[in-house]
């Protein structure tokens, strides 16, 4: 969990914490002390008292805290890569302009993390319980499926597929409006088909389809049936999940009232991308 020991950081590490102790895996909490910030004190001195601070904010003397001088991306980054971890959690960039742990340093973090990364927005009430999914049919997206299924199998899934067609109402009638949908739907539910999801979970999936930007499905979805967390498959590192990060999955990170988790896609999923 990285922190830049504002208050808004607070709600991602109360998630980090209520994650500890659910999945029972160890925790770190890294801050990057900026090089100029530690002014006329000696660096050890500066690093101490900030590594206190965040003590006092824990109740479990166990947490790993790592306080280091750097820039704040490479520094989460560096300790990630050297710790092995699965999941970077990071405090919601929306509307904080000139924080250095957020804005553009989530944006690089959900773009180079060898983790997957969830940001937080919303202040935790136990477990997740209504989980969104978004899907764009890719073997990346059915591998964040089975991810969240699997770290969270006790709330509620929702798939959706949001489609964006470009004047849609200037050339597609009811009757053909009808029938593309029926057609999307049967693409979604072989799509949710090949997931390897617990029985429970596929008995109860729920599959929709929406026409429009992902990002504003994805948002209206949420907000309407109060989901607490949206979930997103990332591509691969490479042209395609550039591109990928550098618009849509960048947009509904933004946008999401709920938290974000950023799967980052296996090398299986990878692969069968590239063999389709």
């Amino acid at each position: 969990m990285a922190t830049d020991l504002s208050a808004r950081c607070d709600r991602a590490l109360d998630r980090a914490v209520q994650l500890s102790g659910q999945w029972q895996v160890p925790l770190q909490v890294v801050h990057a002390a900026p090089r100029e910030a530690v002014g006329a004190r000696s660096a050890a001195d500066t690093l101490a008292s900030i590594r206190k601070r965040i003590e006092r904010d824990l109740d479990d003397g166990a947490i790993d805290v790592r306080v280091e001088e750097g820039e704040p991306a490479e520094v989460v980054l560096d300790v990630a890569r050297r710790s092995g971890s699965d999941l970077i959690v990071l405090g919601d960039a929306s509307g904080v302009p000139g924080r250095r742990l957020l804005g553009n340093t989530v944006e690089t973090l959900v773009r180079s993390a060898p983790a997957s990364v969830l940001v937080v927005k919303q202040r935790p009430r136990g477990g997740y319980r209504r989980v969104l999914v978004g899907t764009d049919l890719t073997p990346e997206s059915r591998h964040g499926l089975e991810t969240a299924a699997a770290l969270f199998p006790e709330a509620g899934f929702t798939l959706l597929h949001a489609l964006d067609i470009p004047y849609e109402s200037l050339w597609l009638d009811a009757r053909h409006r009808g029938d593309l949908t029926r057609m999307e739907m049967a693409t979604i539910e072989a799509f949710a088909a090949q997931a390897r999801l617990p029985a429970g979970l596929r008995r109860q999936l729920q599959l929709r389809v929406e026409h429009g930007h992902p990002e504003s499905m994805l948002r209206k979805h949420a907000l309407e049936y109060d989901c607490d967390l949206t979930v997103i498959g990332a591509f691969r590192r490479g042209l395609a999940f550039h591109l990928l990060v550098g618009g849509t999955t960048r947009r509904i990170v933004q946008v999401a009232p709920s938290d974000v988790l950023v799967v980052r896609a296996s090398t299986q999923a990878g692969d069968a991308q590239s063999e389709e």
